[in-house]
């Protein structure tokens, strides 16, 4: 059985994604038992961006928690998860276009673009997100506050 699980961290996920599983899983993993209440397998999945109704999730409970311990063992998490998770773009080739992008901005290859320059460009993919939400989003990715944004912290929010 082990082996099947071992299929799907390595064909279906990319390491980002199983990096952000594994930090999810172990963020309710306080004492790294290895495993997590099924209760919080709903807030997880939500905040990787999928709200399941009351229903749903006992469904996904019942299909994944098979011994019926209360318990989400880490493959077991994955490969729940593994449904859940948009399939990844070619993460070297979506480096690749936001470096592009990033250098657009970044005229005198000085490594950073200001803040403002980020915000522009944020507004420019997406027009109605609030400006307090912009300030957020500026505010958590300058967390050094040096007023600029390296190529790393862009992709950071970029792919983030």
């Amino acid at each position: 059985m082990e082996k099947s699980h071992q299929k799907v961290l390595e064909t279906d996920l990319s390491k980002d994604q199983l990096k952000v599983l594994k930090e999810a899983f172990n963020a309710f993993d306080k004492d790294k038992t290895g495993h997590i209440p099924t209760d919080v397998v709903g807030t997880i999945l939500e905040l990787l961006g999928h709200k399941l109704s009351e229903e749903e999730l006992e469904e996904v409970i019942d299909e994944y928690d098979e011994d019926e311990s209360g318990q989400i063992e880490f493959n077991e998490f994955v490969e729940l998860a593994s449904n859940y998770v948009e399939p990844e773009e070619d993460y070297d080739a979506l480096r690749k276009e936001l470096r592009e992008v990033f250098m657009m901005y970044d005229k005198d290859a000085m490594g950073y673009i200001p803040l403002d320059t980020f915000k522009q460009i944020l507004r420019e993919l997406d027009g109605a997100v609030p400006e307090e939400e912009l300030d957020d989003i500026v505010d958590e990715i300058d967390a050094d506050g040096s007023g600029t944004v390296d190529f790393e912290e862009f992709m950071e929010v970029m792919t983030g």
